[in-house]
């Protein structure tokens, strides 16, 4: 019906014009001149002469008379009593057409009919621009998956609609995907760079108003056992858990802090794995602190209840403040960090407040790192073999390869402080290889120089039994260095047998059968099941030194001592005690049956020069007979 409205204005504006000439052709009737010589004029007799009304569809005519005559019609102009005098019909048409009022006429005829037109094609082309943006809106809704507007398909409802459907949809999608970007998937908690950057937004606060805050660092104790034994299915819904304990403890003491855009807690955050920590904006009160501390410790120490399954376990926290402790949101959050470590080291399941000393042994512990790093690339270690006696002859069972650092500047660093950063770091692995080679083949050299009956033992730590396949690395350095299997002995703290796999142990089992003897090494330390003693495959016990420098000072360790070389007897296990520094200790070990004994009192570890020294050059017809000599004890 639209199509037709055009059309309508033109036949209206023609109607228009045709009525504008009618009048036009009126005037120039009553303003002829009846003597100008240029108009055909006639005179009819009005008795012979018949007059017809212009027909009713000639709208410029309408109302005037005309006299048909066989050469032309003429328009009647005049009357008398007796004639009718008129005018050549087409002439004086012409005559209307041309005058200056009626050229303006057609003018304007002409500009409105174009306005209507153009003012038609720009309708035509507006609605089909609607239409098309109608389509290209639903074409938008169905790729959000929304229902497309069905009502008017080229309206401007139906575009308003569909737009502000568009706009409600792009608002959420904003808000979801802010959300996601700055959101930890399992626990719904913001990440760690969120996190960090919400404490940077109220550290500045803090700086207008003075006021103090804190951070909590907090990590679960014992998690990564719940993964190994349950999997990490179990493991994340214990994830999930702590993080709605967690937020139940800032409702608590009234330190959420919900941001508008994205509605989430912006003062508890999941940094990554087992970590979680809480910021608390203002500490009003000296014991606040401590208070939130002790109160997430109190909620996850409570029993976590997955299906049929009770799990234990709890979380080392560590504390820092701000500005006493650090001045940025990454040096707070490091420092917090800190303070976990050694709440853990102390004893797991705490809280510990950050102070320099702190920062002291952590700087000292990463300048060491980097230190081990450049040692263990440029092998700047060496070894010392510690050997082990027979008590009755003192004849030498095997010595103990340990290995010693001395660095440029620092001097002689002490196992105990760089073996525990290789084992956190991995660098043990690579370590270890060059510790396992180079015994071997110094012990290699030792056997085809005569100690046929003396072995080399070896300390392996759990990083390097679970990254190695213990059994082919073992067997690779024996064929590499050519040591015979049976001079080789492994020391395996007890620790690591407890947490020992099922293929592990399978391992082992394949080197003892190929003649590798196995030791348990620190005994009595582990707290293992003394039942599970028998299943292991070892063939040594040596019993950790902390029981023979009590013995003879403490009867419960005595009997301790007595009970295990009793029960290392019975199973048919060599015992060797280790820490020997005293002839009474000696004595004591001797008389309840230990077979061998390793410390300062038998000798401190010597370089592989004084073992040539004091076994090969100074009994050389002992060792080819025997395959093993005395050891000189000096007193």
């Amino acid at each position: 019906m639209n199509k037709f409205k055009p059309l309508g204005g033109i036949f209206f504006v023609f109607i228009l014009f045709c009525f504008c000439l009618n009048i036009e052709l009126t005037n120039q009737i009553n303003r002829i001149n009846l003597f100008n010589p240029d108009i055909d004029l006639r005179h009819f007799d009005i008795v012979d002469t018949t007059l017809e009304m212009a027909p009713w569809y000639n709208p410029m005519l309408n109302g005037h008379y005309l006299i048909h005559q066989p050469s032309a019609d003429f328009l009647l102009v005049k009357t008398t009593d007796t004639e009718f005098i008129a005018a050549n019909a087409t002439k004086l048409i012409l005559m209307t057409l041309t005058s200056p009022i009626n050229f303006i006429l057609v003018c304007m005829a002409l500009f409105v009919g174009f306005t209507i037109i153009r003012k038609e094609r720009k309708k035509i082309s507006y609605q089909h621009q609607i239409a098309q943006l109608n389509n290209n809106a639903n074409q938008l809704l169905v790729a959000f998956n929304l229902q497309p507007q069905h009502d008017n398909p080229s309206g401007l409802g139906n575009l308003s609609q569909s737009i502000n459907n568009l706009n409600t949809h792009v608002a959420n999608y904003l808000k979801q995907t802010q959300t996601s970007i700055c959101q930890d998937k399992l626990t719904l908690l913001i990440d760690r760079h969120a996190y960090i950057e919400h404490i940077d937004r109220q550290i500045n606060f803090t700086d207008e108003e003075q006021l103090k805050c804190a951070l909590l660092f907090i990590d679960l104790d014992g998690f990564k056992q719940v993964n190994d034994s349950f999997g990490h299915s179990f493991g994340d819904e214990i994830l999930v858990q702590v993080a709605t304990r967690l937020a139940n403890v800032l409702r608590h003491h009234k330190l959420s802090n919900i941001n508008e855009a994205n509605q989430l807690e912006q003062n508890l955050s999941r940094l990554g794995g087992d970590e979680f920590s809480i910021f608390i904006e203002s500490v009003d009160t000296d014991n606040k602190v401590v208070d939130i501390a002790k109160h997430v410790l109190s909620e996850l120490e409570k029993d976590f209840v997955l299906g049929n399954k009770i799990i234990k376990i709890s979380a080392s926290i560590g504390i820092a403040a701000y500005p006493e402790s650090a001045s940025t949101p990454q040096a707070l959050l490091q420092l917090a960090d800190v303070a976990m470590y050694r709440a853990k080291s102390d004893g797991k399941g705490i809280f510990k407040v950050y102070s320099p000393e702190m920062g002291n042994k952590m700087r000292r512990y990463h300048y060491l790192l980097e230190e081990l790093r450049l040692a263990v690339a440029c092998k700047d270690f060496y070894l010392s073999f510690q050997p082990i006696v027979h008590v009755e002859d003192c004849m030498i069972d095997y010595f103990e390869a340990l290995t010693r650092w001395e660095h440029p500047i620092e001097g002689m660093i002490s196992p105990a402080e760089f073996i525990p950063i290789a084992e956190e770091s991995n660098l043990i692995l690579e370590l270890g290889d060059w510790i396992m080679h180079e015994s071997c083949r110094q012990m290699a050299a030792w056997h085809n120089a005569g100690m046929r009956k003396v072995k080399i033992s070896v300390n392996v730590s759990g990083v390097q039994l679970k990254h190695r396949s213990v059994y082919d690395w073992i067997m690779k350095n024996l064929k590499n260095t050519g040591l015979p299997s049976h001079s080789l002995m492994l020391e395996i703290t007890e620790s690591t047998f407890i947490k020992a796999s099922k293929s592990m142990i399978e391992e082992l089992e394949r080197l003892r059968a190929e003649g590798v003897t196995i030791a348990i090494d620190d005994f009595g330390t582990g707290f293992s099941s003394l039942s599970t003693l028998a299943d292991l495959p070892i063939d040594v016990i040596k019993i950790d030194r902390s029981f023979i420098s009590q013995a003879d000072k403490s009867p419960k360790y005595n009997d301790i001592l007595n009970t295990i070389s009793e029960l290392g007897q019975k199973l048919g296990l060599k015992i060797v005690a280790e820490g020997v520094e005293e002839i009474e200790q000696f004595e004591l070990v001797k008389r309840m049956g230990v077979s061998s004994v390793q410390g300062y009192l038998v000798s401190r570890p010597e370089s592989s020069i004084n073992v040539g020294n004091k076994v090969l050059r100074k009994n050389t017809a002992n060792l080819s007979a025997a395959g093993t000599s005395a050891w000189e004890i000096e007193s």
